[in-house]
């Protein structure tokens, strides 16, 4: 079945975000999918688990002091890439007190410097710690290494408290056709809580395509331009995200399949970074 192009027009749209309700002005057409479950054509790698019909699960990461190695060393890039980015760092600079050290113009220029990750061989500690501790939880095998684009990286997201351009709007990874057949993971490494962390519909990776109606190509909302598309509706409803809160070295893991985003910091003084990975089948 072909997409339906339903709207092309600036419209209102609206989705629930734990107890708060989001409004943006979107730009652009959208669309309702054919009549598929993309999950039903492609590599499940939480079928193992029992968390599949929810989709996302949180459990206890890693030892505190590998924990504690991993921020240690995160801080040091991320320091180092606000210096490069011109602005100024001192002996008091923690990550959840970023905000403090730049404006939107070095924020930006340092959302540029890590906008396509790093690879595995940069992380502060080894990454097969991870790919163990991740393959343990699903049952399954995986990696990071992602063959068929030559890719094995990971990703911090930065979200700075009452700034609504640094996260994506509510989406599907997989509607980005690489990401398919992987399992994420969302680890908070500062500022992450019920008013800050990553939202989801639990469930939404068994949705039918049919049943979602999004934007076509990435979206514009509130003037700004995102790679990926933006949900509009989920059954003709308004989207109704939770905020999952997983703490300190904990990681939550989630199928790339179900709908998540919008994960707005709504803390006043608090950055919410968060490491943020792809796993793939060995």
């Amino acid at each position: 079945m072909k997409k339906k192009i339903i709207k092309e027009t600036a419209l209102i749209i609206k989705y629930k975000l734990g107890e708060k309700e989001i409004e943006l002005e979107l730009e652009g057409s959208t669309f309702t999918g054919a009549e598929e479950v993309l999950l039903l054509k492609d590599e499940n790698l939480i079928e193992n688990t029992s968390w599949k019909n929810i989709g996302f699960d949180i459990v206890d990461f890693l030892s505190d002091s590998d924990f504690q190695l991993i921020k240690l060393g995160l801080k040091k890039i991320i320091a180092g890439f606000v210096s490069e980015a011109g602005g100024q760092i001192d002996d008091n600079f923690e990550l959840e007190h970023y905000h403090l050290y730049v404006n939107n113009e070095i924020h930006l220029k340092v959302a540029k410097m890590i906008q396509w990750g790093w690879h595995v061989n940069e992380f502060p500690i080894d990454f097969n710690l991870i790919n163990n501790r991740i393959s343990e939880v699903v049952g399954i095998k995986v990696s990071t290494k992602a063959k068929h684009i030559e890719l094995n990286n990971f990703f911090l997201r930065i979200v700075r408290p009452q700034n609504f351009q640094d996260n994506n709007p509510p989406h599907r990874d997989v509607w980005i056709d690489r990401l398919r057949d992987a399992v994420n993971i969302y680890a908070p490494m500062c500022g992450s809580d019920i008013n800050s962390s990553l939202g989801l519909i639990p469930g939404s990776h068994l949705l039918n395509e049919s049943e979602i109606e999004r934007t076509a190509d990435g979206a514009i909302l509130n003037g700004t331009s995102y790679t990926v598309p933006c949900v509009i509706s989920v059954k003709g409803e308004q989207p109704n995200l939770v905020r999952p809160d997983p703490k300190e070295n904990q990681v939550m893991l989630f199928s790339p399949y179900i709908v998540h985003g919008g994960g707005y910091n709504f803390n006043k003084n608090t950055t919410r970074m968060s490491l943020e990975v792809r796993f793939w089948k060995i």
